[in-house]
């Protein structure tokens, strides 16, 4: 199941820690992606899915999203997402392909942090 919600600036769309089901593709407006009250994030993409985790893995909310400007989102709900994603499986594909972007981007920041790190341990010897 699907509907379309609108959030204002400023509005949070998912709480970290809430247990809850569904997630979300961006349609129009940004989103701010913040961990422990930090702000790690900027969406702006249209297509961009959020909310992923924890519906595929059955956890609470890992960040928090808040609505950055006036946004229209489309929320999934489905209490299985197995038979969401059989039904659509372009749906499956755009997940796939958001998660593999995440997980190419963590790589590279720990890369990046490796280096730093070794880059400070060999100049204060």
């Amino acid at each position: 199941m699907q509907k379309v919600e609108e959030f204002r600036t400023g509005e949070v769309i998912i709480k970290q820690g809430k247990m809850d089901n569904g997630f979300y593709v961006l349609e129009k407006g940004a989103v701010e992606v913040y961990k422990n009250d930090i702000m790690l994030n900027v969406l702006i993409y249209p297509g961009t899915i959020f909310g992923e985790i924890g519906d595929i893995l059955h956890t609470p909310r890992t960040c928090t999203i808040k609505a950055r400007t006036q946004t229209k989102v489309i929320k999934y709900e489905c209490p299985d997402l197995q038979t969401l994603v059989e039904q659509h499986p372009e749906i499956a594909v755009k997940i796939m392909e958001t998660l593999a972007s995440r997980l190419e981007r963590t790589t590279q920041k720990l890369a990046d942090l490796s280096i730093t790190s070794t880059f400070f341990s060999e100049e204060s010897k």
